[in-house]
């Protein structure tokens, strides 16, 4: 029999900011009786959202906390209603009541054997991949022809199955405006396109906005128009989530205190990890540790934290006034971390930012230290310099280190320094590293004269390697549909010295 005293006790706001993760029970205020909750998104002191059983059925629970709990629940309430009536596919409401004690309401949705369209997406190769945008793409088309407009575009808020896309968080549904409509709808679309693969999105426009269009009617926007809403929202998307991140967040657990700032990747997150970080110099000149770099700027070191191989960056003040350059501006730790949270928003690959800490003296910043995980990798220049290796594997790593620059380039991210050595090869596949130097450009154009840079300092690492200069090119020359910033990089392929 349920012990229903011991169900009441969980402290909502205590899980919703990750103090606890345990799963728990809980009996709302109508009598029904929630089992076997587990988290699954929190938004810290706000919301919850749960996998779970009601009287044996599969659930999940938004549970809704805090002093607008009230207004979020009426809101996804009234979003899924408007899915309901418009026969949009999205889980039923079963039940609707509250922990009153705990300033909490609550909203139970039945559970579909479904897969989020996110963890679908991880799994398809690059035609698979095309056909689950096309499909997302049209049920979009579907709610704007209902008059609908999901508001946050996440592949994470749809559900795929073999049948149906089901639409998730009736919290984020808007009815669209009778004035601007036609626009309102492109930009929303751009939204949903902005979160497909960067470098995929060029080649699949026609074909989404055929899709739309069949199912919408009317006419399609203008390509070009199309881009540079895309193109608006990645910005967007990218700034808000490099701040975001500098904060307490579903991602990130932030302490900041007058004599440290303090940031964990919450999936990182350790008692060995926090323990390391309260002497961070004792880490760096532990015997143990492999000393990978030493100089006035930086100190870089390989250690060990609860067996798990890392990489503590220390970027050093050099004399008075250096440090007092550095006291006003964030750190070029915290812009390292910021940036690898900007390519992993973006699928680009970069090592896992485990932390970030700096030191303050009555707030203003000192030294800084940057956790990251290690990759058993070697960088570029060695890669392409073993002659054992075959020529079809490095055309095949050259395309993909290509696909990279331009995903940047579409994404309008410098990286300021492309010496070799920060590119590392793993698996045949390229890791983005020293992110201290990256920069967001706005301004379209003074971005490309930048990114012509990068392109120039990256291949003036093989100045005197012809074969490895010309292979890289051909690749780059393949991948970047407008070869104009090639030109402007002096990027030049000899077609005749493939063909001999």
């Amino acid at each position: 029999m349920t012990n229903l005293a011991a169900l009441s006790i969980p402290d909502l706001q205590q899980y919703a900011q990750g103090a606890v993760a345990a799963p728990f029970g809980l009996v709302l205020d109508d009598g029904s009786v929630l089992q076997s909750l587990e988290v699954v998104r929190r938004v810290p002191g706000k919301r919850l959202v749960c996998r779970g059983l009601l009287n044996g059925q599969a659930i999940y629970a938004k549970l809704f906390i805090g002093g607008q709990a009230g207004k979020y629940a009426a809101r996804d309430k009234r979003g899924a209603r408007w899915l309901a009536q418009a026969r949009l596919a999205t889980p039923t409401l079963l039940l609707e009541s509250g922990v009153a004690s705990q300033g909490c309401e609550a909203l139970l949705y039945g559970a579909i054997p479904a897969r989020n369209a996110e963890q679908v997406w991880q799994d398809l190769d690059e035609e698979g991949r095309h056909a689950l945008a096309l499909r997302l793409v049209e049920e979009v088309a579907r709610h704007h022809r209902a008059g609908l407009l999901q508001t946050d575009l996440y592949l994470k808020n749809f559900l795929v199955d073999a049948q149906a896309v089901y639409t998730l968080d009736g919290d984020g549904i808007r009815q669209l405006r009778v004035f601007g409509r036609q626009r309102q709808q492109w930009d929303n679309l751009a939204r949903l396109i902005s979160k497909f693969d960067v470098d995929a999105v060029a080649a699949w426009l026609p074909s989404l906005l055929r899709q739309y269009v069949a199912v919408i009617g009317g006419t399609a926007s203008d390509i070009d128009i199309m881009q540079q809403l895309i193109a608006r929202h990645w910005q967007r998307d990218m700034r808000q989530y490099a701040s975001k991140v500098q904060r307490s967040c579903t991602d990130v657990a932030v302490e900041e205190k007058p004599w440290h700032y303090l940031a964990i990747n919450r999936a990182q997150d350790s008692p060995g990890v926090r323990q390391a970080l309260a002497t961070p110099d004792g880490l760096l000149d532990a015997t143990s540790a492999v000393r990978l770099k030493s100089g006035n700027t930086c100190t870089v070191a390989a250690v060990e934290i609860d067996q798990r191989k890392m990489v503590i960056k220390r970027y050093n003040i050099k004399n008075f006034w250096h440090g007092l350059g550095r006291a006003w501006r964030p750190s070029r730790a915290v812009v390292s971390w910021s940036n690898a949270f900007r390519l992993q928003l973006k699928g680009i690959a970069t090592p896992a930012a485990v932390a970030v800490l700096e030191r303050r003296w009555l707030g203003l910043r000192r030294e800084a230290y940057l956790l990251t995980e290690f990759m058993i990798a070697r960088d570029a220049a060695e890669f392409y310099a073993d002659l054992t290796i075959d020529r079809e594997v490095k055309e095949r790593v050259a395309q993909r280190i290509a696909r990279l620059f331009f995903q940047l380039f579409c994404l309008q991210l410098e990286h300021g320094d492309f010496k070799a050595t920060n590119i590392l090869i793993r698996d045949q596949y390229p890791l983005l590293i020293d992110l201290d130097s990256m920069r967001q450009h706005a301004c379209k154009k003074r971005f490309e004269r930048r990114h012509a840079r990068d392109l120039q300092r990256f291949f003036k690492n093989w100045q005197g390697d012809a074969a490895t200069s010309q292979l890289l090119a051909a690749a780059f020359r393949a991948v970047y549909a407008d070869g104009r910033v090639l030109d402007q990089a002096g990027i030049v392929f000899n077609q005749s010295e493939k063909d001999e």
